[in-house]
């Protein structure tokens, strides 16, 4: 692993740390607890201050709530033995009426401020996780580099490589991100491109431009005989010989000379490595065009057995 795979792990478990840490939301547990004295107040406190907390959506709307439950509580209890002993007397009249409202009363001087603390302790981390979510994927890092080849030619994980990466990135925008042609190489040469897929070699006009329309020469390996390095009056070129069938036996033979498109190298060694490149991924081609593949049903009977 390198030190951007490290780097990269390292945002992934930071990230992933933070996300399970603000699931910790102590608002439940001070909610719960403001609710359970809540059965103790008169009716016209707790509609109150079920009205202040429940009409709360935003970050800043909880952050209002919970100071304004604050202050409702802290009033409610200085005036608990009052509202609450008229309103025992409206309710119940009498003496009884009376007893039962200032028993409401004195209890809501504590308990009614203790709710209104609990109401702000709950809205104030409410407001805090709402933030912390809104805020969370803008201060995820942002990608360094360009997704890896997830895939060699051999099946495997390579290892990263940035020209791979990008040579992965133009496939896929030729293809239109077709899954089953998979990348194997690519080759900047000057003013051209030379990107070399599991289908396919594909010649590019322009290095940092891959679009259809930049493609000069496409050879796919079905049509392919061999790929050559050929020199001629001291300049060094790539000859992909097509293949032209002998309709007498039906064997592949190399076509004539209007079937072997020649791309000029500037060096010999550039040559020589990608005839070398062309030539593996053909044979790998028809490796793939040889092995056996199981139908829908063959792999259902594995499954079932």
């Amino acid at each position: 692993m390198d030190a951007k795979e490290r780097a990269d792990t390292k945002v992934e478990l930071s990230s992933g740390w933070g996300s399970v840490h603000t699931q910790f939301i102590p608002s439940e547990f001070a909610g719960t607890l403001s609710d359970g004295l809540g059965k103790t107040m008169d009716n016209r406190h707790q509609t109150e201050r079920e009205y202040i907390r429940y009409h709360a959506a935003t970050s800043g709307e909880h952050l209002v709530a919970g100071i304004h439950g604050l202050a409702h509580g802290i009033i409610g209890g200085l005036t608990s033995v009052i509202t609450s002993t008229v309103e025992g007397v409206k309710t119940e009249g009498g003496v009884s009426g009376f007893i039962s409202g200032l028993g409401k009363g004195l209890v809501g001087t504590v308990t009614k401020p203790v709710a209104g603390a609990l109401d702000f302790a709950s809205e104030t981390a409410q407001a805090v996780r709402d933030t912390a979510t809104l805020s969370g994927p803008r201060t995820q890092a942002e990608r360094v580099r360009k997704p890896r080849c997830c895939r060699g030619p051999r099946g495997l994980l390579p290892h990263y490589s940035e020209s791979q990466a990008e040579g992965q990135e133009q496939l896929f925008k030729l293809t239109d991100n077709i899954q089953d042609e998979f990348f194997i190489a690519v080759e900047n040469i000057d003013s051209y491109c030379v990107l070399i897929s599991s289908k396919a070699v594909y010649f590019l006009k322009s290095v940092d431009y891959a679009d259809r329309d930049a493609i000069f020469l496409e050879v796919k390996y079905d049509d392919l005989y061999h790929c050559l390095v050929s020199k001629d009056h001291g300049n060094v070129y790539i000859q992909l010989t097509k293949k032209a069938v002998n309709t007498s036996s039906g064997v592949a033979m190399p076509g004539p000379s209007q079937h072997k498109p020649m791309v000029k190298v500037r060096s010999e060694d550039i040559a020589v490595k990608l005839s070398q490149e062309i030539n593996y991924a053909k044979s790998l081609y028809y490796e793939q065009q040889l092995m056996l593949r199981l139908n829908e049903n063959q792999e259902q009977l594995e499954l079932d057995s």
